[in-house]
């Protein structure tokens, strides 16, 4: 029988989380503070009154252009930030994305014979290799795990072809491990295109893993619904919720499964919380944590760090997404962190926190969950939508100059 997760059609999007374009004003403000300046100071430089100013800031005088360039020049930054476009970021340094095309090589030509002149390690060895590049990825490493992937992807490619047995079977369930590692290259530098194929290759994989195959199946369904997630295709992520849990029917003793259908649950509680439905939210929670309380802590069970931590994370995900941040605070505050989990996790959650406490109105609470993401999983932080949009909008909101915020906001990139 097919186990579909049941959710309420027809609940529209909400966008409480939804950034708010501050207009002309904010952005003259948040400009004004990242060059350390107050109000007085910058009418002083452009020759216009305090009283002037502040009105533009706060929306009271729609600025003349003459206005408009004397900030601008004053600042250092171009016309048409102030006077149309939110923040950008800017990542010179980020050399992560022009590095990719082994990666893209690598996964493309899946679909050859494989490099018979590749004489494959042993399976001990090469599942070594998996679980320390799934650990890169799981620690926001993306450089190594990007530079490692091309040859592992190729050496499990002839080792699953040429294996018998169980082996074979093996081989095939270490190489979709591998190819979604191809899927956190592609989230880290906002490529979709290489995430969809990675994912792609990694159902391929699966689908010869033998009686691996229900588990890693179904948690290529959920990833898929993290990436719909994103683009907020709620009809979208309730089907691919759905084919993943019924993947799983008939398949509870499959090695993962029970961890994929608790995960699966989890995402069926954001994809809830995101429409709405806090009866559905809470419903999937309650099973999410049944699950768990049978598994226990499974942090690389396909790589999810799936537990009872990660149903409590989830609580302040679902809160925080139905606009309840009271709750998602308290929810996080009532977790314990458990010893070795994944960086990237620990890492969202602190941003999750982050993001709650600026709704509260709780900047330095907000700008100290911050630095922790920043400290437990660099790469993760500085590439996240999330972080981008909280600082900015802690940038705006600021009544005086933080030191410590414009350093934030500077290791992130964030320029008008």
């Amino acid at each position: 029988m097919t186990t579909r997760i049941e959710h309420s059609p027809g609940i529209g999007k909400l966008r409480n989380d939804a950034l708010v374009d501050p207009g002309i004003g904010g952005r003259i403000a948040a400009a004004r503070k990242l060059a350390g300046l107050t109000q007085h100071a910058l009418a002083r430089r452009i020759s216009y009154s305090t009283s002037m100013l502040s009105k533009v800031e706060r929306g009271e005088e729609i600025p003349a252009p003459e206005f408009l360039g004397r900030v601008a020049d004053s600042l250092g930054v171009r016309v048409e930030r102030l006077a149309w476009n939110r923040f950008e970021w800017r990542h010179e340094d980020d050399e992560l994305a022009t590095r990719l095309s082994p990666v893209r090589a690598a996964l493309d030509l899946l679909d050859l014979q494989p490099d018979s002149a590749i004489a494959p390690r042993p399976l001990a060895v090469l599942q070594a290799d998996v679980r320390y590049l799934n650990r890169l990825a799981q620690a926001a490493q993306y450089e190594p795990m990007i530079a490692l992937l091309p040859s592992l992807v190729a050496e499990l490619h002839i080792a699953a072809e040429s294996c018998a047995g169980q082996d074979r079977h093996d081989a095939w369930a270490l190489l979709a491990l591998t190819t979604r590692c191809g899927h956190s290259a592609g989230i880290a530098v906002g490529d979709n295109t290489l995430s969809v194929n990675a994912l792609g290759k990694m159902d391929w994989a699966a689908r010869q893993a033998g009686g691996r195959a229900p588990g890693l199946r179904a948690a290529r369904e959920y990833l898929r619904v993290t990436a719909y997630l994103r683009d907020e295709d709620y009809a979208a992520c309730w089907r691919l919720n759905n084919a993943g849990a019924a993947l799983l029917d008939g398949a509870e003793d499959a090695p993962g499964a029970l961890v994929a259908r608790g995960q699966l649950r989890l995402g069926a509680s954001v994809i809830s919380a995101r429409t709405g439905d806090r009866d559905a939210m809470t419903g999937h929670l309650e099973e999410a944590a049944r699950i768990a309380a049978l598994t226990g802590e499974e942090p690389e069970t396909f790589w999810f760090g799936f537990g009872p931590a990660n149903v409590q994370v989830h609580r302040v995900v679902t809160f925080g997404a139905l606009g309840e941040h009271s709750l998602a605070v308290e929810a996080g505050r009532a977790l314990r962190i458990p010893t070795g989990w994944l960086p990237t996790r620990i890492g969202h959650h602190h941003l999750d926190m982050a993001r709650s406490y600026r709704w509260l109105n709780q900047p330095e609470k907000a700008l100290k969950q911050l630095q922790r993401a920043r400290m437990v999983a660099p790469g993760q932080a500085r590439r996240h939508p999330m972080t981008r949009e909280t600082v900015s909008s802690l940038v705006r909101s600021a009544r005086r100059q933080s030191e410590t915020l414009t350093s934030y906001a500077a290791w992130l990139g964030l320029k008008l």
